[in-house]
């Protein structure tokens, strides 16, 4: 096979691949409430270490899913922002939930579904909600 025929990957494949990364559903879903500094998602995400945290926000700022911003000053701060690319991928996840909901009962309200305005009623997410942002 020559370089004119190789085999393209399918891009549906592709983006699965990049949602589907261990915790990238959940630090997007952190993202959809707002601004993030780095030291949020490791209270918000039980399990998540700093290494693999690193290595999901350099893949989703690589694909334009989310903006890395790095504040000079004491002590020095990054913040992370949710990029318009980024949310169009949450309506994706939206989709997916809304699949879940046939496939089974599902009794939260994921941040990332517009009628819920950044206020989960899931639980799990009440109680992470309630830490400070910054």
């Amino acid at each position: 096979m020559n370089s004119n025929q190789k085999e393209q990957e399918c891009p549906i494949t592709k983006v699965l691949t990049i949602l589907s990364a261990k915790w990238t559903v959940e630090i997007l879903r952190e993202l959809s409430y707002g601004p993030v500094r780095t030291t949020y998602f490791r209270k918000a995400i039980p399990g998540l270490s700093m290494k693999s945290l690193q290595e999901r926000i350099r893949d989703l700022e690589k694909h334009g899913m989310l903006i890395r911003t790095r504040y000079d000053g004491q002590p020095m701060r990054v913040e992370h922002t949710i990029t318009p690319l980024g949310l169009r991928t949450s309506e994706i996840l939206v989709a997916l939930k809304e699949i879940a909901c046939q496939i089974e009962i599902v009794t939260c309200t994921c941040p990332l579904e517009t009628s819920c305005a950044g206020k989960p009623d899931c639980p799990k997410r009440a109680q992470m909600h309630s830490l400070p942002r910054r």
